[in-house]
């Protein structure tokens, strides 16, 4: 499956529809993921979303760069703020925005 890819990897343009078998890992790591969390404290539970975010951006912020970074999340942003779902099967396309 043909794709493009930044230096570090961190970011992924799709040049065809075949994605199927990256999103599969991806779904597959969530599933993994949602797993373990049954173990968190009820208390810390909702701390969960805000720490993987922090996590993200820190790791984003180290291989790409700031302002790299905030163009991702800029079209991230446009893309949850406009409303229309991401296809389940395929990642939220942030390539047809401007950024």
């Amino acid at each position: 499956m043909p794709i493009s890819q930044t230096p570090r990897c961190l970011t992924r343009v799709v040049i065809d529809d075949d994605c199927a078998i990256e999103v599969a890992q991806l779904q597959s790591v969530m599933q993994r993921i949602q797993c373990l969390l049954h173990d968190v404290p009820q208390a810390q539970r909702e701390y969960i979303a805000n720490a993987l975010l922090n996590l993200a951006v820190s790791r984003m912020l180290r291989g790409e760069g700031h302002a790299q970074t905030a163009s991702i999340l800029m079209r991230l942003g446009d893309a949850v703020g406009s409303g229309d779902a991401p296809p389940a099967e395929r990642p939220v396309d942030l390539t047809r925005m401007n950024g």
